[in-house]
């Protein structure tokens, strides 16, 4: 019977290792950035000229400046950040292919720290703008924030539970746009026209992002990722360099460092 044994387990040995063998060269070998769509390869360059462009334009808007002023730094970061992220994503970094879905799915994973970073500082902008108190500001960067951490998680997870941080996601970021709201309507009238123009524009583009989540690569699956690419490219050339631009030309910053900070927004927080 041991001998028996073991000449059957040699042959039994020798066919699990082929089998093993032939299903490692069955597996596709992906790797970025040779494998992207040509289309995807165009938006993130286009991405990434566009946020480099801006950031040369608004770092020379504000040292052209007699003064420069807070706002005119943070609309340069925002773009910047953004340039390093759509450059590393073009790169091949930042993104990985996920195979424990439902079907492999490409995730840029870089978007992400892009966006927990340049959020906050539009977000700071505008309460800049419309002369929100320190609380205020904490309230709209700690949920922005939550927003994108939940995203991301929720994106190098697998269903159903991405989708229930993908839930938790949008609760943040309705949040955010609930105190956006209420300093857009206060009541001394800090901001203007300004702000009003900058946070519709803020919270329209924003809406974009949970929408193409759920149906792109970290959601169903259902938007082609070329698709995907270009529509948040889009999307971020629009709420950020967009953003910049209307924001620097409707401040008045001389005029609005002179004025203390609305101590009436604590009632929001």
């Amino acid at each position: 019977r041991c001998r028996f044994a073991m000449a059957f387990a040699g042959p039994m040995r020798h066919l699990l290792q082929e089998a093993e063998e032939a299903a490692a060269a069955t597996e596709p070998t992906v790797t970025f950035p040779d494998d992207y769509p040509n289309s995807v390869r165009h938006f993130l360059l286009i991405g990434f000229l566009g946020m480099f462009i801006g950031a040369i334009v608004f770092f020379y808007m504000g040292i052209s400046r007699k003064v420069n002023t807070v706002m005119h730094v943070l609309t340069f970061f925002i773009a910047a950040v953004s340039a390093c992220s759509y450059y590393a994503e073009w790169a091949g970094l930042g993104v990985e292919y996920k195979t424990t879905d439902t079907t492999p799915r490409v995730i840029f994973w870089a978007r992400y720290l892009d966006w927990v970073v340049t959020g906050p500082l539009i977000l700071t902008d505008l309460a800049l703008l419309s002369k929100s108190d320190t609380p205020t500001i904490i309230s709209l960067v700690g949920n922005m924030v939550l927003y994108v951490i939940c995203g991301l998680i929720g994106a190098l997870t697998v269903a159903p539970y991405k989708y229930m941080w993908w839930v938790a996601g949008l609760i943040f970021l309705i949040i955010v746009f609930m105190l956006l709201l209420q300093r857009l309507n206060n009541a001394e009238g800090y901001g203007g026209d300004a702000l009003k123009g900058l946070t519709w524009l803020t919270i329209l583009v924003w809406i974009v992002y949970p929408i193409v989540w759920i149906v792109g690569s970290e959601g169903t699956g259902a938007l082609g990722l070329s698709q995907e690419v270009g529509i948040l490219t889009i999307a971020d050339l629009i709420a950020k360099i967009g953003f910049g631009f209307y924001l620097l030309a409707n401040v008045d910053a001389p005029e609005s460092e002179s004025v203390p900070l609305n101590q009436s927004s604590q009632q929001y927080v």
